[in-house]
């Protein structure tokens, strides 16, 4: 499970649960942040575990390119590539990978077999289909996933399906259950999917049955 935040009191949170591989960012959540793209992730990196995700940005091959190796200089390690699977997407992800192999790629954007199928012959290590923009497009996104996962396993291709863009919690367990790998999760949802009413209910009157009881022995 990753986290889709650039958020610091987020990130904190969330890592203490122990269930987080890592962050995923885009231009739209880093701009909620109001600093220079190198300032969050910065402070993403020195606040979390695991790949950071950022997102390289531009119109033509050679900008997505330019800004993919700018994006690399803040990390060796632990920061990855979100790369629009679109013509100039695959363009730049086709160089990138000949360079270097070993660089993570995350192919975003995602609202079709097809382009989760390219983007899986292009090199892409994970694929991001967005559940909650397709199903507001009359696209059924299981249905994609359910179809992509099945052409990824049927020709051994080791692309992840991370799914993205979530409004309940209901689409993060369909989309599990249709044969996504992992997602990326705002923090409330996260949290809705830990805090249910019931169970937090539950947990409450457990927890004042003890004291009565401690009051009793």
């Amino acid at each position: 499970m990753y986290l889709d935040t650039a958020n610091i009191d987020e990130i904190k949170e969330s890592f203490t649960l122990g269930v987080m591989k890592g962050v995923t960012t885009n231009p739209s959540i880093l701009l909620k942040e109001g600093r220079k793209r190198e300032s969050v992730i910065n402070d993403i990196l020195g606040n979390s575990e695991g790949i950071v995700f950022v997102q390289a940005v531009g119109d033509s091959c050679e900008e997505i390119y330019n800004d993919s190796k700018e994006i690399l200089q803040l990390h060796e390690t632990r920061v990855a590539l979100k790369i629009p699977a679109n013509s100039e997407g695959l363009k730049a992800i086709k160089k990138l990978k000949g360079e270097n192999p070993q660089v993570v790629i995350l192919a975003t954007a995602i609202f079709s077999v097809e382009q989760g199928f390219l983007s899986a012959l292009a090199g892409c290590d994970f694929i991001a289909p967005y559940v909650n923009r397709m199903e507001n497009n009359n696209i059924d996104p299981y249905e994609v996933i359910r179809k992509t996962r099945k052409i990824f396993d049927d020709r051994n291709l080791p692309t992840q399906i991370l799914a993205a863009s979530f409004k309940n919690t209901n689409q993060v367990v369909d989309i599990l259950a249709a044969g996504a790998h992992t997602a990326t999760v705002p923090f409330d949802i996260l949290n809705s999917m830990l805090n249910k009413v019931l169970a937090t209910a539950s947990i409450k009157k457990f927890n004042q049955d003890w004291v009565e009881l401690q009051g009793k022995i």
